[in-house]
């Protein structure tokens, strides 16, 4: 009787541990599936953490590194003796050739401070969109802050970051206005031709005074590629160039259609003594609303996908990373469309 018992006693505690095994197995997989997302999750905050320190430390080392804008207005005077030219202040330049380089350089010149956010979104939007590097973001403070302290040169990531610092310090130190008339004094124009005075003179044997919307529009468009839209050299390709930047000028409010088209259909007096044949050519300047529309529905789209994605991603990888793809490919669409006309 006592061996049945012990014999029982023992057949059930082999049972239960039968029975607790597993469910001690069971309590540490559990514990690991529950450990796993938790590790996951910080090995991911620590990577995004190290990440917003690494690019934080760049742009205050560049910020640090990058050459001082000290005393622009004299560099810029330094600069038109070399090459034997001469300052021509804001108030001796025609409105109209201002508004034709600040539409087709920088049509947020007046509301940005050095860096266009925006215009910076969109060229690598459509550059990313087109497999090009066609645009350009730079500002016309970018640019002049190239000209003066980079000696030309941004073409690296690193020159780039230092060209914006620099940047937004002309922009605390000097006005609107004054930034305008150093770059208009700076920009190069083709053939040895620096500032719009020594320009002016060459194509059109004028004083930058004299400039009407013709001739301004025509000039505005050489910044782009001095040697390609160069009219003495290459009237029909400047032509053409010119119906970009009227369209510019329109879209900004800077000239009307009308104005625009007579423009274009008058010829141009050059300075070689010749003159630039009339064209017929239309002008369709884009509403600036339908500009915005494809921005604002590409970022929104951009927040929609990021919040989709972070759904999806719990319940199912693949369709998390599809959604992604299809989203961003949609969103870098929408947002390229929205690059401006010239």
């Amino acid at each position: 009787m006592t061996a049945r018992r012990r014999g029982d006693t023992e057949t059930s505690h082999h049972s239960l541990r039968a029975m607790a095994r597993p469910t001690y197995r069971f309590a540490v997989d559990g514990d690991e599936t529950e450990r796993r997302p938790l590790w996951r999750r910080r090995n991911v905050l620590a990577g995004v953490v190290g990440i917003v320190l690494l690019l934080t430390g760049v742009l205050v080392t560049a910020w640090l590194t990058a050459p001082a804008p000290v005393r622009p207005k004299e560099v810029v005077l330094g600069r038109l003796r070399a090459d034997g030219s001469r300052f021509v202040p804001l108030r001796a330049t025609s409105p109209v050739l201002q508004g034709a380089i600040v539409a087709t350089e920088d049509e947020r010149f007046y509301r940005h401070h050095g860096i266009d956010l925006i215009g910076l979104t969109r060229a690598v939007a459509y550059d990313a969109s087109h497999l090009t590097l066609s645009q350009g973001g730079s500002t016309l403070t970018e640019q002049l802050a190239k000209v003066l302290y980079l000696g030309g040169n941004d073409g690296s990531p690193w020159r780039k970051l230092q060209d914006a610092a620099i940047a937004m310090r002309l922009e605390s130190e000097l006005s609107k206005p004054q930034i305008l008339e150093l770059y208009l004094n700076s920009v190069y124009f083709g053939d040895g031709a620096y500032g719009v005075g020594a320009a002016s003179k060459r194509y059109f044997g004028v004083a930058p005074a004299h400039l009407n919307l013709a001739r301004a529009s025509l000039l505005a468009g050489v910044i782009q590629d001095p040697s390609g839209y160069d009219p003495l050299l290459h009237p029909s390709l400047a032509r053409q160039r010119q119906v970009q930047v009227l369209t510019s000028m329109v879209r900004d409010g800077y000239a009307t259609e009308d104005q625009g088209l007579a423009a274009l259909h008058d010829p141009i007096p050059l300075g070689d003594g010749s003159s630039l044949a009339p064209i017929e050519a239309e002008i369709i300047a884009p509403d600036t609303t339908f500009a915005k529309l494809p921005l604002v529905a590409g970022f929104t789209l951009l927040v929609v996908g990021l919040v989709s994605f972070l759904v999806a991603r719990r319940l199912r990888r693949t369709l998390a990373f599809g959604l992604a793809a299809v989203v961003g490919v949609a969103a870098v669409s929408l947002i390229a469309r929205s690059v401006k006309v010239a």
